[in-house]
């Protein structure tokens, strides 16, 4: 984190007191401007269970439901199938070029053998070869691997959009600076309010965590048809979620 008002970085420092009458410790952590870029900064200190409050409220707003991820993820992996005909094609046209590659410079090999092209000739053309195969390698598997890549990272994405605040206020220290690493990189301390501008990905999160939502706290059981059944038709169906 960092001043909002100097930039300087934020600190974190302890406090105790003993209780004259009883002996008890109280302890206090807050967070302040470190004041290094300008000793003249005005900004207060606030105490961390505070801060933790903004936290989570951010956390809040971009939670979704268990049975939004499992529908989301459910969804996602059928657009991928249905892309997986256009990323075959592109991959055996890939496939393809790098064979064509590589009989270019089996017959330049031939070629020398055969004395038919200089020592010289065959250096350059083969240079060239070379550089084009790793290019072509370099495409294949960047296509075949970016897919799983991509299912991963967006797994971990809804992961943490549904385990995020559970995992802050169960979680220690360590866990409490992943999760705030995780929401952005640009984390401003301004008047005792804690600016979070999230991470590009997690923007959508927050309109469809706010739907999501809603559909589940609104959702009428009926009897005899399975809940997870019935919020994921409605999610289907939803104009908010379905795009998002």
């Amino acid at each position: 984190m960092r001043c909002g008002e100097c930039n300087a970085s934020i600190t974190c420092e302890e406090k105790f007191k003993t209780n004259k009458g009883n002996g008890k410790v109280h302890h206090w952590v807050y967070y302040h401007c470190t004041k290094k870029l300008n000793p003249k900064c005005t900004q207060k200190y606030i105490e961390e269970k505070l801060l933790e409050e903004q936290i989570k409220e951010t956390l809040g707003s971009i939670q979704i439901p268990p049975e939004f991820h499992d529908w989301a993820l459910k969804w996602i992996r059928k657009l991928n199938q249905q892309e997986s005909m256009d990323r075959n094609m592109i991959l055996l046209q890939q496939q393809k070029a790098y064979k064509t590659c590589l009989d270019k410079i089996d017959e330049l090999i031939d070629m020398r053998a055969a004395k038919e092209i200089s020592a010289e000739d065959f250096a350059r053309k083969k240079s060239k070869l070379e550089v084009e195969k790793s290019k072509f390698k370099e495409l294949l598997d960047d296509t075949d691997a970016r897919v799983n890549k991509w299912l991963k990272k967006t797994d971990e994405l809804f992961a943490f959009a549904r385990d995020a605040v559970q995992k802050f206020n169960e979680g220690d220290l360590a866990d409490k600076h992943y999760v705030l690493s995780k929401l952005g990189s640009n984390l401003i301390l301004f008047n005792k309010t804690l600016r979070v501008n999230l991470e590009e990905t997690l923007l959508p999160m927050q309109e469809a965590a706010k739907e999501a939502r809603r559909i589940s706290d609104t959702l009428e059981p009926v009897e005899g048809v399975d809940r997870t059944l019935q919020l994921e038709s409605l999610y289907s169906q939803n104009p908010v979620l379905l795009p998002s």
